[in-house]
């Protein structure tokens, strides 16, 4: 158990300053805020080596962020080449626990490129107590906030697909250097949007989530109903699902409690789902349902609060901007990163593949595969929700991975201090006057001539 091997402190942190889109709150200035676990493990020698990783998590859309402490307790006992310092989880502001919190400034809308900017400023809130290395690490949704949802044919509820998806590569490209290394389990990253439950497509996930029932007489009931999604967990998950994917009445949403009692006929404390099915989708998709104009049929696009739809599909009612825009700019990506495929995952294994190639290759990129700073690793039989179902063998690669950059992270840390030995840190050294030409063609271009001007 997590509080064995950790000790959990909990936070509460603004989030970042203006958000993306003026409808994601109820009124433009609101402040919405992180609510923030810290795990330190109980067994931390001290003084903490200078190297121990902090590591920042993202957790998949609507999925608790105590569903991962499994995951932290599996990777602390499994490492061997590196400590860990302390790992930090923010739940994003309209989900879980953040959302309860914000439950009364939040409205209909929701961007992924605002998680990223909240981690950075709450990194920045708790920035002695995260000296580098700092290891970034996202599931699904997690890893955009990252990514295109697709439906998944391996986990149905009541017969239809749950969409998750994937944060912190945007955190990565946020700011470059923050992150020495980027940890991604199945994140969404691919080119080809999912159908979207209108129109011809057929009904999905999204249909699903916007249909589905969210009052239960009690927890037990509502951790029933989701039984299709948990079957195959590890019982520490399902356990922490029971207790933290679910929160009890009065909400704001449904604020009579007796009323809820009588329907269900029941003297129990009813329950509904911790983040609400409304912010569970509009953090899924996002509307469009005002391009056409009603009277005309013209397509016109509303720059104040959608300019970042694509021109080319500003007809279609719902859409989201981030993933294909994430996955172009895959060439830039700085850190290191190691990508956990699930063999039997939803996603489109060959798209994300496409990816990986790309990754880290191009201008300000790490260097991709060919230079050893990029590298795949596919679970052979796990589905999309495998830090739930297969704890300790998503375990592995991240330990394995994290053992070689920290590793090189030493290496690449003791190359610094020394050639920063005996430097002059009050002027600039000769190689500049030697590289510079000198404003006199006749004149000395070194150090005489500068201090002759002086």
């Amino acid at each position: 158990m997590s509080t064995e091997k950790f000790t959990i402190t909990e936070h509460v942190v603004p989030g970042c300053h203006i958000r993306e889109y003026p409808g994601s709150t109820v009124h433009q200035e609101d402040v919405l805020e992180l609510h923030v676990k810290q795990y330190t493990p109980k067994n931390q020698e001290l003084p903490i080596c200078s190297d121990a990783i902090t590591l920042i998590a993202a957790h998949g859309a609507a999925l608790p962020k105590e569903l991962y402490e499994p995951l932290w307790d599996e990777i602390l006992e499994k490492a061997t080449g590196f400590k860990i310092r302390s790992i930090w989880v923010a739940d994003c502001a309209s989900m879980n626990m953040s959302g309860v919190q914000n439950e009364d400034k939040l409205s209909m809308d929701c961007s992924w490129m605002d998680h990223p900017r909240d981690l950075f400023l709450m990194i920045n809130h708790f920035r002695e107590q995260m000296p580098r290395p700092i290891v970034g690490l996202g599931h699904s949704f997690g890893g955009n906030i990252m990514f295109v949802p697709a439906p998944s044919p391996e986990r149905r509820i009541n017969g239809f697909p749950k969409l998750i998806e994937f944060h912190s590569t945007n955190l990565a490209y946020l700011h470059p250097r923050l992150l020495t290394t980027v940890l991604l389990i199945d994140p969404v990253i691919q080119l080809t949007p999912p159908a979207m439950g209108f129109g011809t497509d057929a009904p999905g996930p999204i249909n699903y989530t916007l249909r589905r029932s969210d009052v239960w007489p009690n927890r037990e009931v509502a951790l029933r109903a989701s039984r299709a999604l948990t079957k195959d967990w590890d019982p520490r998950c399902i356990n922490r699902m029971a207790q933290y994917g679910f929160r009890e009445l009065p909400t704001r949403l449904y604020p009579d409690v007796d009323a809820i009692k009588a329907r269900f006929n029941s003297t129990e404390t009813p329950v509904t789902l911790t983040t609400s099915k409304h912010q569970d989708l509009v953090g899924q998709i996002r509307e469009n349902f005002g391009a056409r104009d009603p009277a005309t049929g013209r397509i016109m696009i509303d720059r104040a609060t959608h300019a970042d739809m694509d021109p080319l599909a500003a007809f279609i009612p719902m859409y989201r901007p981030e993933p294909r825009s994430i996955f172009l700019r895959l060439p830039s990506l700085r850190p290191s990163c190691v990508w956990i495929l699930g063999g039997s995952t939803y996603l489109k294994l060959d798209e994300i593949r496409e990816g990986i190639k790309a990754c880290g290759t191009g201008v300000g990129g790490s260097g991709g595969l060919p230079e050893g700073r990029v590298r795949e690793v596919t679970l052979t039989g796990l589905g999309h929700l495998m830090p739930f179902q297969e704890v300790k063998k998503v375990a592995e690669p991240c330990v394995a991975w994290l053992e070689e950059e920290m590793e090189r992270f030493r290496q690449a840390e003791k190359q610094w201090e020394e050639g920063r030995k005996g430097m002059n840190h009050l002027e600039l050294n000769e190689t500049w006057y030697k590289v510079l030409k000198p404003i006199g063609g006749g004149r000395s271009g070194g150090k005489d001539q500068r201090k002759e001007k002086l």
